[in-house]
């Protein structure tokens, strides 16, 4: 549990965290820019391509959260980031040899696998190793950090990638390596944060499992704070990894600039994310900053669908990527809805939950968009009537849960234990 003080191991675990999330991130979102020779290669349709880039990944990805976070609870930090480097490292050499739609959708399961360790990893070095009167700011940085994977795997490896000729294979595989070189630096520098005992005792009533799982996950304040985070994540990571890049196509933007205007949603998210955690932090506010990002969603998200001209275009990607980073502070709030050994788990929630709604959306608007266009290629029209249904209708849905149903915590823990300083009582 960490303390109110910062070291210098703690940063260098908490930063080693940081370039895993990073890694599994862009491993992540890097797929939604080679869609176009990924459909070819693999002769793939419109919904077949959204379950390869975001359904299967994400599934996986959501179902592993809450055991990932009994996995860290049970055998480390360190342990766990090994592994989920590993299943990272060995599943992306697999996809870059894929020659068939099974293999490729086999080996991005085993990368979902892998990738579930990366935020739940951060959230935890950030719990065990920074002061805990920071935990929305840390978070905050700790998604900046994140998001540069994204932000790289749009309009600048788009550009890298035609300069140098680099096809998804070639890709895939590098990053392969790059998942080996990880798994080193892990062992040798990663620690787990050991509780010193002697001094405080904490006074806790043991409790079965199954017991503490049926109490938390019957309260319905966490799955409001789910559903709010992953409404305001959704449209930035479906956008980025599937139909944003063709959309934008319809209304006259070239593909380099539309890639970039998609890093711009992404360098709003990272800026976005450590500010909005500071203040959160500095207001003792969760519920109002998280209120703010989703009315600013739902804005934004008009503006991109309904705006025209390349400068209103990106300011409204811009705008898109700081509501979308609001959901860091629901991670914050999680916490503080949860007792500390069930931190993980709570996370896990949250994180899954931000995975289904991709999982269960990302395929419904593919197959919404083949069952409406009406030639090869869906036109405008027909993109937003989807959009309005599938983007819209939930932002509208985000902007009332986090207006109605979510309460304010003022950062302080709801259900901490009780620590007694056993020497000052002697």
């Amino acid at each position: 549990m960490a303390d109110n003080k910062f070291q210098a191991k703690g940063f260098l675990i908490w930063g080693l965290c940081c370039l895993f999330f990073l890694y599994e991130f862009f491993m992540r979102t890097v797929i939604g820019s080679y869609q176009h020779s990924l459909m070819q290669d693999l002769k793939l349709t419109s919904f077949e391509f959204s379950l390869l880039s975001t359904t299967i990944f994400s599934l996986i990805y959501g179902f592993m959260q809450v055991p990932v976070g009994i996995i860290i609870d049970n055998i480390g930090l360190k342990k766990s980031l090994i592994i989920g480097a590993i299943f990272c490292a060995i599943s992306s050499i697999i996809f870059s040899y894929s020659t068939t739609y099974i293999m490729a959708m086999i080996s991005r399961m085993f990368m979902g696998v892998g990738a579930s360790f990366g935020f739940i990893c951060v959230l935890v070095s950030v719990c065990d190793w920074m002061p805990n009167k920071y935990n929305a700011l840390f978070i905050g940085l700790s998604q900046f950090i994140g998001t540069l994977g994204p932000m790289f795997s749009a309009g600048p490896l788009n550009s890298i990638s035609k300069e140098l000729g680099a096809s998804w294979r070639s890709l895939f595989f590098s990053l392969g390596l790059f998942g080996v070189v990880l798994v080193i630096l892990i062992f040798l520098f990663v620690e787990n944060r050991t509780v010193t005992k002697g001094d405080y005792t904490i006074l806790n009533k043991p409790e079965k499992i199954i017991t503490s799982f049926v109490r938390l996950f019957s309260r319905i304040q966490p799955w409001y704070i789910a559903f709010l985070s992953a409404g305001l994540y959704f449209s930035v990571e479906y956008l980025s990894a599937n139909e944003g890049r063709s959309f934008l196509l319809l209304k006259g933007i070239n593909i380099t600039s539309a890639s970039y205007m998609l890093t711009i949603s992404w360098i709003g998210y990272a800026i976005g994310a450590p500010s909005l955690g500071f203040l959160s932090d500095i207001l003792e506010r969760r519920k109002i900053i998280m209120a703010l990002s989703a009315i600013l969603g739902l804005i934004s998200i008009l503006m991109v669908f309904y705006l025209s001209g390349e400068l209103f275009l990106q300011v409204a990607f811009f705008l898109l990527g700081i509501s979308a980073s609001g959901q860091s502070i629901g991670f914050a709030a999680m916490a503080e809805q949860f007792k500390k050994n069930f931190i993980a788990i709570g996370f896990g929630l949250n994180n899954g939950m931000i995975s289904f709604f991709s999982a269960i959306n990302a395929p419904a608007i593919g197959f919404l968009l083949d069952t409406t266009k009406k030639n090869q290629v869906p036109t405008l029209d027909e993109y937003l009537f989807v959009f309005d249904m599938s983007l819209v209708i939930p932002a509208i849905a985000t902007c009332i849960i986090a207006i109605f149903l979510i309460k304010e915590t003022y950062c302080k823990s709801l259900v901490d234990f009780t620590i007694v300083n056993i020497k000052k009582l002697k």
